[in-house]
């Protein structure tokens, strides 16, 4: 048995585990997880295109600071636009899934195996 040590992500001063899953349409959605809170950081628009290795972020993630975060430890490459959707403007960015292994290592690899 191998066991993968997970990098945790410090936000808010509290430590995070980021947990990688597939929506029901087939992208990826990505959680932030503690001892107390789950929050998700990721949206799913069914009706809007999206590019593989891309997510919609939450709108309030610009606000509540998440959005450095994730640029600073590099898992979001870049935010490569933003849509519109229900008078919301939300950010499109684009996943390091090299770099989000090291966060969730099994995640990202059942991501791949249910997307083939």
């Amino acid at each position: 048995m191998i066991i993968y040590r997970r990098k945790k992500l410090k936000w808010n001063n509290k430590l995070w585990n980021i947990d990688v899953k597939l929506y029901k349409d087939k992208r990826i959605c990505l959680i932030l997880k503690n001892k107390n809170n789950t929050k998700e950081i990721t949206i799913d628009l069914i009706d809007c295109y999206l590019d593989y290795g891309h997510v919609f972020l939450d709108p309030n993630s610009k606000d509540n600071g998440i959005l450095n975060v994730l640029k600073k430890a590099r898992i979001i490459k870049n935010v490569s636009g933003m849509t519109y959707y229900n008078y919301l403007s939300i950010p499109i960015a684009q996943l390091n899934m090299g770099i989000l292994k090291k966060y969730d290592y099994i995640g990202v690899s059942n991501i791949k195996e249910d997307l083939i």
